[in-house]
């Protein structure tokens, strides 16, 4: 009796095993776009040869042909997106945000998904929802920079990202789709929500004070300074969402360079925020990030963009 349980449990795992090999893995693309909405988009502030709407613009016009077929010939559920840092915003600029959402995910069928981008025959597709998310997103970005609204990225991270922003995978009969979350987040680099010195800013104030600080200990390495200099930290953002989050941080500004771009400070800015961003991402268990600089035009900007997609 024994040895015919012990016959078919081997039996049972064995045919589990090639069910298991029979699925099919296909890995889709979740393409967040997450602005820094506060007056860091004010051009006469700061001013930038690339606004967000060219960079947002630029990467939409990427998925087609390009991201649909990166490893992949059909059934495709992407999702493009924004979200809110500050999720406030979206009432207050009266955001019809339903106009900033691309999901493949909708189609059950591959032939109308085809139909859906190639305009063949149907009265919603690609192109034209592209057009609207571009135009609602100008729109948006055009009342934000006229305004002078904060953006707490610490607590966005911590809190505002969740199943929302970061998608599960699902298992349809023998595929199992996994999707590639990834956040285009669009910010100077300098976190000023309004709570300071207490782990959860980057200031303008506390770069100037790691800078003046790091020189005086003469270390040569800032990353071990960092690590020997714990104030200047920013505490971990603890969220399981972020194992399973890409994000590349795009324009950060280096208030340090000179309008010709020369640095008038050594450290600079730009590599003092990458050393502490680059601690926090890590600490915060952020499964892939990058950090990138503002773009002298638009195609290095979403260049950017879309060889962190293709990695």
């Amino acid at each position: 009796m024994k040895k015919c349980f012990l016959i078919s449990l081997m039996m049972l795992t064995a045919t589990a095993k090639l069910s298991a090999q029979k699925q099919k893995e296909v890995v889709h693309y979740n393409v967040v776009f997450a602005p820094d909405l506060s007056n860091r988009l004010n051009p006469k502030l700061y001013p930038k040869a690339v606004n967000d709407t060219d960079i947002v613009k630029g990467v939409l016009q990427q998925i087609w042909p390009e991201i649909l077929r990166i490893k992949r010939d059909q059934d495709q559920l992407d999702h493009y997106s924004v979200d809110f840092i500050n999720k406030g915003l979206i009432s207050l600029y009266k955001v019809n945000s339903d106009l900033l959402n691309i999901d493949f995910q909708r189609f059950k069928k591959q032939s109308d998904r085809i139909n859906y981008i190639m305009s063949r025959g149907v009265s919603q597709t690609l192109p034209r929802d592209i057009d609207k998310f571009k135009a609602e997103y100008r729109k948006l970005n055009i009342k934000a920079s006229l305004s002078n609204n904060g953006a707490d990225i610490w607590t966005y991270f911590k809190s505002g990202i969740d199943d929302r922003v970061v998608l599960p995978e699902l298992v349809t009969g023998k595929v199992i789709h996994r999707f590639r979350n990834i956040m285009v987040l669009m910010t100077d680099g300098y976190i000023e929500a309004g709570i300071y010195n207490q782990g959860f800013d980057l200031s303008a104030a506390k770069v100037s004070d790691f800078r003046s600080a790091f020189l005086k200990s003469k270390e040569d390495n800032m990353e071990t300074f960092l690590a020997r200099n714990k104030r200047f930290k920013i505490n971990p953002a603890k969220n399981p969402f972020l194992n399973n989050l890409e994000v590349i941080v795009i324009e950060m500004y280096d208030r340090s360079l000179s309008k010709t771009g020369a640095a008038t400070k050594h450290p600079t800015d730009m590599e003092i925020m990458k050393v502490v961003w680059s601690d926090w991402m890590r600490s915060s268990g952020v499964k892939r990030f990058d950090l990138k600089p503002v773009s002298g035009n638009k195609t290095e900007a979403v260049k950017y963009v879309m060889d962190f997609i293709k990695k």
